[in-house]
C-alpha cells in the first residue's frame, strides 16, 4: 500500500515537471502555420488563450513576385472567415504584425492560415490546421 502511494506522488511530481498538468495548455500548444503559393507567402504562430480566443504573432506576409499584384491572407475557423490583411508595397517586400489577438464567441475548435495573390482569380494557398488545446 505505501509503495502504490510512493508511485502515485512520484507519478504526479513527473507530470507536473513535464507540463502535463490537466485543463492547461503549454508552450508545446502553440503552432508555426506558414503557407504559399506563387507570388506570395506567409507565416505566424498561433498561441491558443482559450476556448475562444487566440493571438497571431509573428506574422508576416511576403510579396514574393515582381507583377503589380497585392497580397493577402486571412485565417479561418470552422464556419467564419477573419478579416483580410494586406501588403500592397510590392515586389520583394515583407509586412509584418506583432501581436493580433482574436475570439469568437461559441468556441474554436480549429484555425488555418490562408494567403493569396489578389487577382481576378485570386490564386491561395492554405496551411495545415492548428486545433485548439483548451477544447
Amino acid at each position: 500500500m505505501k509503495k502504490r502511494a510512493i508511485a502515485a506522488v512520484v507519478a504526479g511530481l513527473a507530470a507536473a515537471a513535464l507540463g502535463l498538468t490537466p485543463g492547461t495548455a503549454s508552450a508545446a500548444d502553440n503552432d508555426v502555420l506558414s503557407a504559399s503559393t506563387t507570388g506570395a507567402s506567409a507565416s505566424l504562430t498561433v498561441d491558443w488563450t482559450g476556448s475562444e480566443s487566440f493571438t497571431l504573432r509573428n506574422v508576416k506576409l511576403s510579396d514574393t513576385s515582381c507583377d503589380a499584384h497585392p497580397v493577402f491572407f486571412h485565417v479561418s475557423v470552422p464556419g467564419f472567415q477573419f478579416p483580410n490583411h494586406f501588403n500592397s508595397a510590392g515586389c520583394g517586400t515583407t509586412t509584418t504584425w506583432g501581436s493580433m489577438p482574436g475570439s469568437l464567441t461559441g468556441g474554436i475548435h480549429s484555425l488555418w492560415l490562408t494567403v493569396c495573390r489578389d487577382t481576378t482569380f485570386d490564386n491561395c494557398s492554405t496551411s495545415a490546421t492548428s486545433i485548439n488545446p483548451y477544447n
